[in-house]
């Protein structure tokens, strides 16, 4: 049902709602769904909106000014209204609600071990194809994590079938010690094999028993003499007990726990979640929105609705910070989903408490660090660890040459600062010292001028990334050396099709200083397109100066020196003509013909172009 008026009108509606459960809808001038809530009593509820005062938040106030009309269902039971309450949220996306943003189903694992060299993918949906899936994670985030753990102890491949098929040489991860090299024979099936089941008792949660299973092949092998074997199995354990002493932080008790927290300042919410099983923190996603008008308690009530509603896996116990209204309603839903009991509660001691501080310590950094960057953080990581970085590259600048045959030869610099561009600080480069077609005297010359300024006013980029092969990687390198300052460098090269000459995209050869074969960096790498990003944004920037210096020197001819000679009448004289050469050829009449000229001006100019 809806009933319309203005803001002032809305009280007597409100006064007019039935005291049944069930949703309610505020609309603005337009028409559009501003915001949707849930109540237990419509009538009491909506009535809170009209009170004098509010509840003191002048964004309610805004909220409720800018509201015209009033839609409510009426339903069965407050159940109910949770299920049509999210079920009009997705719909609708109001914007004075908090909408959960990724409502897709959550992902998983799935590890296929029919192939002989089986790999861990990421799935939204399991199915029976007779593959091990490995979830639900709550987030996309966590799996990501969970893959770089992995890859770091127990080096699995990650290519498609299809580039393990047709692969002759080992990729990047075979160099970085990321990858065993299965699809180039540098690894027997049955030894794979054994990095598998050690993979999957880890997802499985297994892991004391992991770490007895790989104490006791360490010491057979030890026994057996293989003491190289023990020293990578004793590596792998260390880097294991790190991993599984991390996530001893929580309690005695083998819960299955979501902790939810939230930080609240104006318009701008955070919630943070922090997940508990078999016991441990096993995980944390964290969640921001925008126009977060209405009481924090009442978001979060949403919030987790939504959460749920969404395919999240269900726990038996949800600790929150604040209490939620109608939290018996959520507890009865979550509950017949489940098919268990599952309790909603604010912890007032113990354990449970120490969880849900933590939880919102990290709901207060994530607020003051700034909303974002988590997934540019993530790239950087890994951008760090494939190219086995010794920092981390908050700051990358990348350098290119752009010139004709060595005419108007220019560079340019462009900086990216936390994975995105920083124009502010792009820099171009006119070629000083250098005659003729040499790009690597040229990119000499400007590493030379940029680490020199960046030595003497302390800002050197993290990681300097030259567009070239081993050549101008080398130039780099002998610079850096020379100068005496300590950048990391590498070089990426385009990677092209033998028949056409074009860019394979995807694909790049990366040349790093101490590996003397260049590398290819290939796939569904994140890193891989940030790497690209940048190198094509200098080689953009660098190709736009270039061709803005062509123009000028294009405008620029010896009709500037004649006199009585302005741009209108340049400008008629090369559209008669049609170039120098031509208007040089022409008589002194022809040239005096065109509109403007004389024939003392046509013959001052015909001497001047000899």
């Amino acid at each position: 049902m809806n009933e319309t008026g203005t803001s002032a009108s809305l009280r007597d509606v409100a006064d007019r709602l039935p005291t049944n459960p069930g949703v309610y809808l505020f609309r603005d001038e337009a028409g559009r769904v501003i915001y949707v809530g849930k109540a237990r009593s419509l009538r009491t509820r909506v009535k809170n909106y009209f009170r004098e005062g509010g509840d003191g938040r002048a964004t309610v106030e805004f909220l409720v000014a800018r509201a015209r009309s009033i839609d409510f269902v009426v339903t069965g039971t407050e159940q109910e209204a949770l299920i049509l309450e999210n079920n009009l949220i997705k719909k609708h996306r109001p914007r004075y609600n908090v909408v959960l943003k990724d409502d897709k189903s959550y992902v998983h694992l799935r590890l296929d071990t029919k192939h002989a060299f089986p790999r861990l993918t990421v799935v939204r949906r399991p199915r029976r194809d007779g593959a091990t899936y490995f979830g639900p994670f709550a987030s996309a985030g966590s799996v990501r994590q969970t893959l770089r753990t992995l890859g770091r102890i127990f080096p699995m491949r990650t290519c498609t079938d299809a580039d393990f098929a047709s692969r002759t040489r080992p990729c990047l991860y075979y160099y970085i010690q990321r990858c065993p090299g299965p699809c180039v024979g540098r690894i027997e099936a049955a030894e794979y094999g054994e990095t598998v089941k050690r993979v999957t008792m880890f997802l499985k949660g297994r892991s004391q028993d992991l770490l007895k299973t790989m104490r006791d092949k360490m010491d057979l092998q030890a026994a057996e003499r293989r003491y190289e074997e023990a020293g990578r199995t004793r590596d792998q354990l260390f880097a294991l007990q790190s991993v599984v002493e991390r996530q001893r932080i929580s309690s005695p008790q083998r819960a299955e726990r979501d902790v939810f927290a939230t930080h609240h300042h104006k318009e701008q919410l955070v919630i943070q979640l922090v997940t508990v099983r078999d016991g441990q923190v096993s995980g944390a996603s964290t969640f921001y929105f925008d126009n977060a008008v209405q009481e924090t308690a009442e978001h979060l009530a949403s919030f987790l609705n939504q959460y749920y509603q969404s395919g999240a896996p269900i726990p038996e116990e949800v600790l929150v910070s604040e209490e939620i209204a109608d939290s018996a309603a959520l507890e009865a839903l979550l509950s017949e989903r489940a098919k268990r009991s599952v309790s909603i509660a604010v912890p007032q001691r113990g354990e449970r408490v120490t969880l849900v501080e933590l939880a919102k310590k990290n709901a207060s950094v994530a607020f003051n660090e700034g909303r974002g960057n988590n997934r540019n953080r993530e790239i950087l990581d890994d951008l760090q660890e494939l190219l086995s970085l010794e920092n981390y590259p908050r700051r990358i600048e990348c350098f290119d040459i752009s010139n004709i045959q060595g005419s108007r030869a220019v560079a340019s610099g462009v900086t990216f600062i936390d994975g995105e561009p920083a124009k502010a600080q792009y820099r171009k480069f006119r070629i000083r010292t250098v005659e003729g077609a040499d790009d690597y005297a040229m990119m000499r010359e400007v590493l030379e001028r940029r680490v020199s300024r960046g030595m003497k006013e302390g800002d050197l980029p993290d990681l300097l990334v030259v567009d070239g092969g081993r050549g101008q990687l080398n130039v780099a390198c002998e610079v850096i050396a020379r100068l005496g300052a300590e950048v990391e460098v590498v070089g990426v090269a385009k990677v092209r099709d033998d028949e056409t000459g074009r860019k394979i995209r995807g694909q790049e050869r990366i040349y790093l200083r101490d590996v003397p074969e260049p590398l290819f960096l290939e796939g569904q790498s994140q890193a891989l397109y940030l790497l690209e990003r940048v190198r094509d944004e200098a080689h953009r920037f660098a190709n736009t100066y270039h061709r803005q210096l062509r123009t000028k020197a294009i405008g620029e001819s010896k009709l500037d020196t004649v006199p009585g000679i302005g741009t209108v009448l340049k400008r008629r004289l090369l559209q008669e003509f049609g170039s120098l050469e031509r208007l040089r050829r022409a008589d002194v009449d022809t040239i005096a013909a065109v509109p403007g000229m004389s024939r003392r001006r046509a013959q001052a100019l015909k001497d001047a172009l000899g």
